[in-house]
Parts: C-alpha cells; sequence; structure tokens
C-alpha cells in the first residue's frame, strides 16, 4: 500500500518542520522535520518500507526506522493529510 499527500495542502518550511494549512478543512497543522520528511516522501508511489529505506539513506541511519514511519504515517493519517493508495 502506498501513500500519497492529499491536494490543497499549504506547506511553510520552518526551521524545526513546517506549518501545514489543509484548505479544505480549515485546519493548521505543525509538524516536525521528520514528518516534513515523511510528508514530501508520500507522493502516492511508496509504501512505508520504501519512506524507511529513504530517510536511512539520507539520515544515515544504521538501519531503517520502520516503526517510527509506521507511527507517523498513523498520524499524517488520522490528521487527514495523506491517504492510502492501493
Amino acid at each position: 500500500m502506498s501513500y500519497r499527500r492529499i491536494d490543497g495542502l499549504e506547506c511553510n518550511e520552518l526551521p524545526e518542520g513546517c506549518v501545514v494549512y489543509d484548505q479544505a478543512r480549515e485546519q493548521v497543522h505543525y509538524l516536525n522535520r521528520t514528518a516534513t520528511a515523511v510528508l514530501d516522501l508520500c507522493d502516492g508511489n511508496r509504501d512505508a518500507d520504501a519512506i524507511a529505506d529513504l530517510l536511512q539513506s539520507v539520515f544515515s541511519l544504521p538501519t531503517p526506522p520502520r516503526s517510527d514511519v509506521a507511527d507517523c504515517l498513523a498520524a499524517l493519517a488520522s490528521q487527514g493529510l495523506i491517504e492510502h493508495r492501493p
């Protein structure tokens, strides 16, 4: 299952992450750097494992952060910022 960022999000980068404005729901979300990176990788083509593998590479981690990515994806989905794609 891949993940895609929903349409209509306005992201404004900050030193510690980003502020996301969901125009459709008129909601503001504050994301840390990790959640911002995960959201950016939700392009509709990547699954959780692919996202974790990319984060491992980008941040030079010893292992892919699969559990953290799964938790982050669940949080982003519950906030309505991403959707699952079969």
